[in-house]
């Protein structure tokens, strides 16, 4: 599945609210005026669209950073490409997971 700027609804309202002091930092929601989906297809072409226009949100703050000299626009991918490629990982043992299997 490819998302482009030509694919995705531009006109959209999402709500990120991200606090580490909570016990689920990153909260995603939709303001009310914003009609739920009334099925699972309708709910795929919703977070597919979402996930289109927070990409391209990220490539604008990517570009603010890079023009005011703030970070480098390859930093700033090799980052968030690093982190994206972190999801297609398998979950890694912990050493004190390692440590308690060897107890046992």
């Amino acid at each position: 599945m490819y998302i482009c700027k030509k694919t995705i609804n531009m006109k959209n309202s999402i709500f990120i609210d991200v606090d580490t002091e909570r016990e689920q930092p990153v909260l995603i929601g939709k303001p009310p005026e914003i009609t739920q989906p009334e099925n699972a297809e309708e709910a795929a072409k919703m977070i597919i669209n979402d996930i289109g226009c927070v990409c391209e949100a990220l490539c604008t703050l990517i570009h603010l950073a890079d023009v005011n000299s703030y970070a480098t626009k390859e930093e700033l991918i090799k980052a968030s490409i690093t982190l994206l490629n972190g999801m297609l990982e398998p979950l890694k043992e912990t050493p004190s997971d390692e440590t308690q299997q060897d107890n046992q």
